[in-house]
């Protein structure tokens, strides 16, 4: 009876399939988009169960277009991510997502999916972060996926998977993080490529690596010699064996006494490094570039090669000899003030920083007299040059897009604020300061470089940094920053995604009763904010999720540090959306200071000349074209 009422279903399923895509298939092609994702969609959700129907909207009949579907994410009319985190979803994953040839990122972790993940998700060729995290998978790992040349993220803990670790996942040619705890893996444990980030914990039935035996003489059973010789080849191997130790001990201290005197010659040395060729090398994975090699890949630092200039140096477009196209930043005098030895240790901190969020750090170079950063070009520049750009007469950054940076960036912050193992804060978030790759995902700048500046001067005077206009009223009073600066900063960005503009300051007879926020606030609560909403995107936008972006703004720049979220609070509510207008409604009357006492008022800050403030400017970059 289950067997037939399960292959009933099966038909049914089908059936449902085959009609609606009939149905998108009498529709003009601008309104259908890709059949084939279109079917492979539909499908998916056959093998889902919603119970709180938040699929529904996958319905090609009524719309054909998979790119204005929830959860679906595209670029140039194609799918290239589905993110159905937290849905309370169920059933099975679709071999027909295989179908979907252009998706990058692939996130259905923390529903409740079983069975198998199929096979066929190793073809996948395009994919690049795969987390089917906190489900109920069963089966085994596909050995198909050490295979994907392009996958880096790969999250598959808190399911039920079974059987051993696929030895093409430990020699996998780009994975960086691999996420396989808690589960029921069995086997040998693999020995993994160093760059991988392997969690295996909560897998009690894996074999850790054993130690290899030593090679020793063992004695023969059969051997007739007596006792004496038996005791005399015992000796000599024991006194072969002391024999090796002692020496291994000797080279272990010459040794070692060779890399401590080398490591003070190396600090005696630091000030006097060769400014041509200097020393090349590597600190964990960063790779130590002579100056040399800067100065061919950027053509001597061309100014033809200049890609932005910030407070902290200038940034060049470089071409390595492998061809791979790089952004050297060329810190400026004043950034020399840090120590070489404390250069160095915060160089390979900030190198052991690693998210998909954050622009992460692929080498540098130091001689007396440069520092140099060496970081992966980002093709699509920064967001705030982003905002005002059309492609085909459309914004290049649509509701959908600037929505995923807003999640990316707070993502990034979550990562730096509540899952480094040192806390970073980045204290100029900005959309300056938010690169954008070939697929317009966003990762955080200048966060690492931030706190190894501040590590030099901090020591010295307490001085306020940020942008001036957007950093928080404790700054300006105390000097000192908190994650909640950045929380402020973030939600100055969200005004940034929201409105397009390049500055933040109101035009003439715009809004005479305080500043944007308060602007914000006033048709938040007179429900008109279509007005504030970014010409070039007319009306393409969700009125609700406009609303809950607003109030997420609101919130984290409340006056007082304490009022504001966490990133953590702030990633949940962009993730999922509920709650945003009951948080709003519990905080919006907390009371404030008066936007007129002098504690309010910004100051004048006394900056640097080559700080420059992005209200008045055209934000800087650090990589990318202008």
């Amino acid at each position: 009876m289950a067997a037939g009422t399960t292959a009933g279903r099966t038909t049914a399923a089908a059936a449902v399939v085959g009609l609606v895509v009939a149905a998108a298939a009498l529709l003009s092609p601008a309104a259908v988009g890709d059949v084939e994702e279109v079917k492979a969609l539909v499908e998916i959700r056959a093998a889902l169960v919603d119970p709180s129907r938040v699929l529904d909207g996958w319905d090609a009949a009524a719309g054909g277009d998979p790119c204005g579907w929830p959860m679906v994410t595209c670029y140039q009319g194609q799918v290239y991510e589905l993110s159905l985190t937290h849905q309370n979803l169920s059933g099975t994953l679709s071999p027909a997502i295989r179908r979907l040839t252009l998706l990058q990122n692939l996130s259905l972790c923390n529903n409740a999916i079983s069975g198998p993940i199929p096979d066929i998700i190793g073809r996948m060729e395009s994919l690049q972060s795969l987390d089917l995290s906190n489900n109920h998978f069963t089966g085994s790992i596909p050995s198909t996926l050490g295979s994907l040349n392009k996958l880096l993220y790969l999250k598959l803990n808190n399911n039920s998977l079974s059987g051993p670790i696929p030895h093409s996942l430990a020699t996998a040619p780009m994975i960086s993080t691999l996420d396989l705890s808690f589960n029921n893996l069995s086997g040998n444990w693999p020995i993994f490529h160093a760059r991988i980030h392997v969690l295996l914990g909560g897998n009690p039935l894996l074999n850790t690596p054993a130690e290899e035996p030593l090679d020793l003489p063992m004695q023969n059973p059969t051997d007739t010699e007596d006792d004496s010789n038996t005791k005399d080849k015992r000796g000599r191997i024991i006194s072969v064996v002391a024999l090796c130790v002692a020496i291994g001990c000797a080279v272990t201290f010459i040794t070692v006494a060779v890399i401590v005197y080398r490591h003070g010659r190396w600090r005696e040395r630091a000030i006097a490094v060769d400014v041509e060729y200097g020393p090349e090398g590597r600190l964990g994975h960063l790779k130590h570039f002579k100056f040399k090699e800067i100065k061919k890949a950027t053509n001597n630092f061309s100014q033809r090669n200049i890609l932005g200039e910030g407070g902290y140096g200038i940034v060049y477009k470089g071409c390595l000899p492998d061809g791979t196209i790089v952004a050297v930043k060329r810190l400026k005098t004043h950034v020399l003030d840090v120590g070489d030895d404390q250069f160095h240790t915060e160089v390979g901190v900030i190198g052991l920083v690693v998210h998909r969020n954050l622009l992460h750090l692929t080498g540098f170079c130091t001689t007396n007299e440069e520092r140099l950063l060496v970081y992966p070009y980002m093709p699509n520049g920064t967001v705030a040059s982003k905002l005002h750009e059309h492609v085909n007469d459309k914004p290049a950054l649509d509701w959908s897009r600037r929505k995923r940076i807003a999640l990316n960036v707070a993502r990034g912050l979550l990562y730096l604020h509540e899952q480094c193992d040192t806390k970073i804060i980045h204290r100029d978030i900005k959309a300056s300061n938010i690169l954008l790759d070939q697929h317009l995902e966003a990762a955080i700048a200048d966060f690492g470089l931030a706190k190894l500046v501040d590590h030099g001067v901090s020591r010295v005077i307490t001085e306020a940094r940020g942008t001036l206009g957007r950093m928080p009223p404790e700054s300006f009073m105390t000097g000192h920053s908190s994650e909640k600066s950045d929380v402020f900063g973030f939600g100055f960005l969200l005004i940034e995604l929201i409105t397009g503009r390049e500055t933040l300051e109101l035009h003439e007879n715009e809004y005479e009763n305080g500043g944007i926020l308060d602007w914000a606030r006033e048709l938040l609560e007179q429900n008109q904010l279509s007005s504030f909403v970014d010409m070039k995107i007319r009306n393409n936008y969700d009125s609700v999720e406009l609303e809950e972006m607003v109030q997420i703004a609101l919130l984290c720049t409340m006056y007082k540090p304490e009022h504001r979220p966490k990133m953590s609070e702030v990633v949940r509510m962009l993730e999922e959306g509920d709650g945003v207008a009951e948080k709003w409604e519990a905080m919006k009357d907390v009371e404030e200071p008066d936007p007129d006492s002098p504690g309010y008022l910004f100051p004048v800050v006394d900056y640097d000349a080559d700080q420059r403030n992005s209200i008045e400017l055209q934000a800087i970059e650090l990589s990318g074209p202008r």
